[in-house]
């Protein structure tokens, strides 16, 4: 008799339309001068199951004189369901502009008349003349992210006494928006095997230990077997990392006769900004930078071919992009052929041109790239005559 495995922690189940999900945007206006609960209109997912929400916004005041206040975000099932749903949102504050604050993506449980689920506490004012205004060359804080780099830049970000971060809402304005989607609302018994899930676990595990040992070999130095040089300055690496990240490092190793003793000068990446790029090629994290150091590590990872890494550096300038910044993140994108990025430059020069054209950068860039501001001038014609 032929032998047969048993399939382990075998699950058998089958939702008839698993996913209900919906688009939301929720407008409060004033929002710095209310000093109670509220409530959204509904967010109806699906007709059939009828779970419905509400956006909740509690308001507290930290420093009237100012109109700080502390906003609290979050969500709430309303419908008079039986059974707890499984949801997953992906939620945005903004201004009236569009500018962007903070985002965030969580899943959560969610019981009928059960208490909300809060997602953001955050501070607003839409009084900057009583608060200290961030400085883009100098102040960069952004809980883990680079949303604020550009925040900054726009002068959208103050902070007050205690308080180290406080968003400026131009016309106290607050815009809520984003997606949700709902999970196990229509069992049926229909039966379906799916597959191990212990066994996914223990190989994401195994995964996450790997990349984690890689990495404390990179910072303990351990079996490094290269010297990378930059002004005068040493970063001990591992050629198989080095290779494997990037294909102009891989072509260095083959070809590079002076590198015998295993010590390669890198003669066109300043010091930092190649830590941070080597950084990144062992765990796949930008560290915190400035502006300027953000722009040259834009600039190597093409150099490099760190295709990721230039991508991720785009989207940190995308939201950068201001009247000082934009001639030079135009200029960038056009060389380095970052259509995405470079059409957001423009649009915003064209957009802003009357305050732009009064910078030093776009002085620079009418000097010494005379094509791209040509580009610019092209589309500033354009949207006048609209």
């Amino acid at each position: 008799m032929e032998d047969t495995k048993p399939i382990k922690n075998q699950v058998i189940m089958k939702t008839e339309n698993p996913v209900h999900e919906e688009d939301f945007k929720w407008v409060i206006e004033n929002a710095t001068k209310f000093s109670r609960r509220l409530e959204s209109s509904s967010i109806t997912l699906d007709p059939e199951c009828k779970p419905e929400f509400h956006l909740i916004a509690k308001f507290n005041d930290r420093y009237p004189d100012a109109h700080v206040t502390n906003v609290n975000i979050g969500i709430q099932r309303k419908d008079p369901g039986e059974q707890t749903l499984h949801a997953a949102i992906d939620i945005q504050l903004l201004n009236s502009d569009g500018e962007l604050y903070c985002k965030k993506e969580c899943d959560f449980s969610c019981s009928p008349g059960g208490a909300p689920f809060y997602i953001f506490s955050e501070m607003f004012s839409d009084l900057p003349s009583k608060l200290t205004m961030h400085k883009a060359a100098t102040s960069y804080s952004c809980n883990d992210n680079y949303e604020n780099l550009g925040l900054v830049v726009k002068n959208l970000v103050a902070s007050h006494k205690d308080i180290g971060n406080i968003f400026i809402l131009p016309d106290d304005v607050l815009v809520v928006k984003g997606h949700i989607k709902t999970f196990g609302c229509c069992v049926v018994t229909n039966k379906v095997a799916v597959p191990d899930v212990q066994e996914k676990l223990t190989l994401q595990k195994h995964v996450n230990q790997l990349l984690w040992d890689i990495r404390f070999a990179y910072e303990n130095e351990i079996g490094t077997d290269v010297q990378l040089v930059a002004e005068g300055q040493t970063i001990k690496a591992h050629k198989f990392i080095l290779q494997t990240r990037s294909q102009v490092m891989k072509r260095m190793f083959e070809h590079n006769t002076t590198e015998q003793d295993g010590t390669i000068e890198i003669s066109d990446v300043d010091y930092l900004v190649l830590k941070a790029m080597v950084w990144y090629m062992y765990t796949g994290v930008i560290e915190k930078l400035p502006y300027e150091d953000i722009c040259d590590l834009y600039e190597a990872a093409d150099k490099y071919d760190i295709v990721l890494l230039g991508r991720e550096c785009s989207e940190i300038l995308k939201s950068s992009i201001g009247h000082d910044t934009a001639c030079r993140i135009l200029v960038l994108a056009t060389l380095h052929s970052d259509d995405a990025l470079k059409e957001e430059a423009v649009e915003f020069i064209a957009n802003n041109f009357a305050k732009v054209k009064v910078t030093e950068e776009w002085e620079l860039t009418i000097r010494a790239h005379q094509g791209i501001a040509s580009d610019v001038l092209e589309r500033v014609c354009q949207q006048s005559s609209k």
